[in-house]
């Protein structure tokens, strides 16, 4: 890797691509979200997922405050060469 390993011993895990995430996304949801696994509103009219991470044609100006845990939203049908997906497991 570039960087050193995070805590998880996982390299370079930000700034490659946007990751799909399957949590549903509206802006506000994290001020009322479960603090375990929100997996974002049940909203009837929700057709945003969240995007997480980051890209590289982020500039620096733009993605400085950009991490792994960093939250953007798309449309369920957008893709691009700078939009990938995250493979996760529940910790249970």
């Amino acid at each position: 890797g570039t960087y050193p390993p995070n805590d998880f011993g996982l390299y370079d895990m930000a700034g490659n691509v946007w990751e799909w995430c399957s949590d549903w996304y509206r802006e506000d949801y994290f001020k009322e979200s479960p603090k375990d696994n929100p997996r974002g509103p049940d909203d009837p009219g929700t057709k945003r997922k969240v995007q997480k991470g980051g890209s590289f044609l982020c500039s620096e100006n733009y993605c400085a405050r950009y991490k792994a845990g960093a939250r953007h939203s798309g449309e369920m049908e957008d893709a691009a060469d700078h939009i990938g997906f995250r493979c996760v497991k529940d910790a249970r």
